[in-house]
């Protein structure tokens, strides 16, 4: 299995994706969108700004877990991780994000 984007429609008919690894580990998910056309240009975005450090928000939760948010250049947040128990697995996943951010492949379900 490769990397991929999953693009859903939920039962509101709202669309959100969500960046997958090789291992199926979801690395981040998106926000809904009212159109699948919205969710698919932002995935387009995500895969030109995955590489850049800049566009990585790092957080903690009032539950002292680690967090990032992926934002475009003008600061929009475009996904959101899981949280992790560790500021160092973050720092991984956020690798992740960036190795496997590139993939062309979108599975629409």
């Amino acid at each position: 299995m490769s990397s991929s984007y999953e693009l859903h429609k939920d039962n509101e008919g709202a669309f959100n994706f969500s960046l997958k690894t090789e291992d199926g580990e979801t690395i981040l998910v998106s926000k809904p969108y009212f159109s699948k056309g919205s969710a698919i240009n932002d995935i387009s975005e995500l895969q030109h700004i995955c590489n850049y450090e800049n566009n990585y928000q790092r957080n903690v939760s009032d539950g002292n877990e680690h967090y990032f948010e992926l934002q475009t250049p003008r600061r929009k947040i475009i996904g959101t991780s899981p949280m992790f128990s560790s500021a160092e697995s973050m720092e991984n996943a956020i690798g992740l994000a960036k190795s496997v951010g590139t993939t062309k492949v979108i599975n629409t379900h």
